[in-house]
């Protein structure tokens, strides 16, 4: 498979990555119907940043083209976003792009709040 085709994400792929032992807590969520897993800031716990799977309820992912991995912070005490990211696409280098686009988000979400 070329690394830049569709690759069917699914949900076991995304628990493989984002392991509840490291501190992902998985979720749902009602209103797009997937699933999302959740990592709060150590040090700020209302600040948790989000991977919004693009895996729906059957633990498949979408179809080709019908939606992305979406990886942002929230601030739960405001109710608002805090950082967003770039889209990561579900291709044969999802798992290094994911893995970039969170520790990017971490990273981001921490400088803004030491900036506070």
């Amino acid at each position: 498979m070329s690394l830049k085709t569709f690759h069917n994400v699914t949900l076991d792929d995304m628990k493989a990555l984002l392991k509840a032992d490291k501190g992902w807590n998985l979720k749902t969520e009602p209103r797009s119907a997937e699933w999302f897993f959740e990592f709060p800031l150590t040090k700020s716990p209302h600040i948790v940043v989000r991977v919004a799977s693009g895996i729906i309820m059957n633990g498949q992912s979408r179809g080709c083209g019908k939606d992305a991995i979406r990886v942002f912070a929230i601030d739960t005490k405001a109710g608002k976003g805090y950082i967003k990211t770039k889209r990561v696409y579900r291709i044969g280098t999802w798992e290094k792009n994911l893995t970039k686009a969170v520790t990017n988000c971490f990273e981001d979400a921490k400088r803004r709040r030491d900036k506070a």
